[in-house]
């Protein structure tokens, strides 16, 4: 059906349907990006005003007491309830009964070591745990995206081996005792940070899993959403941004680029990507401008300056940094004054180094950003994110290059089409193969020879 068509039926409570394009307009900036003006003007406290009643509390009870309460910190306030306690102690063993699992070799992709700046990968067959503790699930990962940060070697907490990958989608095969929200057969994301998504078996904790709607994206989207989401976030809580402006972004080709590229074709905003030299920088420039990009520039020389040879007077309100290093310094030169720039990727390794005077003579802010720390804080908008995210994929509106790879028997080949430079798909690891079932007879023999 197609959006006029919706626009003009009735759903079951007979009202007009909205588009998933609306519904994002709707959403987006209060309403800003539907041409409606809602300004609320908030009364904010002065500085003078300030003073005056903090020398009239100065010295009460109350004062005090809430200084007290602010010196604690937000943990020290914290009231712990029965599963705080079950995380911070544990379960004794023993006072609950464990669920068995089969004996299954499940693939997993191992960092085995690491050398100057990039792991080393080895995909091998290892037995999973034999029961499920208190609060733990059995997954079947379907979906593993390789991420730039996948390759990097850097983090000295990380002792190899350990598994590999960030992201995937799965679906729980076993719970355990005392899981509560989730059942065999439900879809679910990591919401944690370095969980070791390259494998086809896992064995994770009930609290470190978000449940996904088994139809709400297909599934390989559903491994990015991740992606989706923060292009999405990206727009909505930076910049005050309204129809007309430009947003500037690197790494424009990536998952996160292509959706902001298309969300801000949506919302009516200018996206001015900026992309590496390339052999084919024609044809990848033409490419994000059927996604909805108003200008696309080589990540070299001066930006600004490129905007002024364009006649493009009217700088970006904001920018978003993948890349770091002398691009993200590039971004800020073209911002205007006063407006932010918003790193949420590394992939140079480098950190960007800023002029004096971008504080002082531009006021440049910079912030950075967690998708993983923002969903932490702000629980309760999560499903309406997704929901909304969901909506666009499922009516075309928001599309991503994707090539997948088979875990068990094309790994090397996703590997090595993953590290290409001027590539602008998305590699997907899909699990068709979860292992092999073993007699715990031959195991025994095998460990003993």
């Amino acid at each position: 059906m197609s959006d006029d068509a919706k626009r003009k039926s009735y759903d079951e409570t007979g009202t007009f349907e909205k588009t998933a394009e609306e519904e994002l307009l709707d959403e987006f900036g209060g309403g800003v990006f539907r041409d409606k003006l809602k300004e609320e003007e908030a009364r904010k406290e002065s500085l003078a005003e300030a003073l005056v009643k903090t020398e009239k509390e100065k010295g009460s009870h109350t004062a005090g007491f809430e200084a007290w309460m602010r010196a604690r910190g937000p943990d020290g306030v914290k009231t712990l309830d029965v599963d705080d306690m079950i995380d911070r102690f544990g379960v004794v063993k023993g006072s609950y009964d464990e669920v068995a699992l089969p004996k299954i070799r499940g693939y997993q992709v191992d960092v085995v070591s690491k050398k100057e700046g990039r792991p080393s990968f080895d995909l091998v067959s290892v037995p999973i745990p034999a029961a499920l503790e208190w609060g733990e699930v059995l997954v079947n990962i379907r979906v593993a995206p390789v991420n730039p940060a996948d390759f990097d070697a850097s983090d000295v907490e990380q002792k190899v081996p350990y598994v590999a990958g960030s992201d995937c989608v799965a679906t729980v095969v076993k719970v355990g005792a005392g899981v509560k929200s989730l059942n065999e057969g439900d879809w679910v994301i990591p919401s944690k940070d370095k969980c070791g998504s390259w494998r086809s078996l896992a064995v994770w904790k009930e609290k470190d899993l978000i449940k996904l709607p088994a139809d709400m994206l297909p599934i390989e989207y559903a491994a990015m959403i991740r992606e989706l989401c923060v292009a999405y976030r990206l727009l909505e809580d930076f910049g005050s941004l309204k129809p007309g402006d430009a947003v500037i972004l690197n790494a424009a080709t990536s998952t996160i680029g292509q959706c902001v590229v298309q969300l801000c074709s949506m919302l009516k905003l200018r996206a001015m990507c900026v992309i590496r030299a390339r052999k084919d920088f024609d044809k990848t420039a033409a490419w994000l401008k059927s996604l909805g990009a108003a200008e696309i520039f080589k990540d070299e020389g001066s930006i600004s300056l490129a905007l002024q040879d364009r006649s493009l007077f009217a700088k970006p309100r904001l920018a978003l940094d993948a890349v770091g290093g002398a691009s993200a310094v590039r971004l800020a030169e073209a911002l205007q004054a006063g407006c932010p720039l918003i790193v949420y990727g590394n992939a140079s390794g480098r950190a960007a180094t800023f002029p004096w005077t971008a504080w002082t003579k531009s006021a440049l802010i910079v912030r950075g950003f967690s998708l993983r720390k923002w969903m932490s804080d702000n629980k309760k908008k999560v499903p309406k994110m997704m929901d909304t995210l969901g909506k666009l994929v499922r009516a075309d509106k928001l599309a991503v290059s994707y090539t997948d790879y088979e875990l068990a028997t094309e790994f090397d080949e996703a590997l090595e089409h993953a590290r290409e430079d001027d590539r602008c798909t998305k590699i997907l690891l899909r699990v068709n193969d979860i292992g092999t079932t073993y007699d715990s007879a031959v195991k025994e023999g095998a460990a003993a020879a």
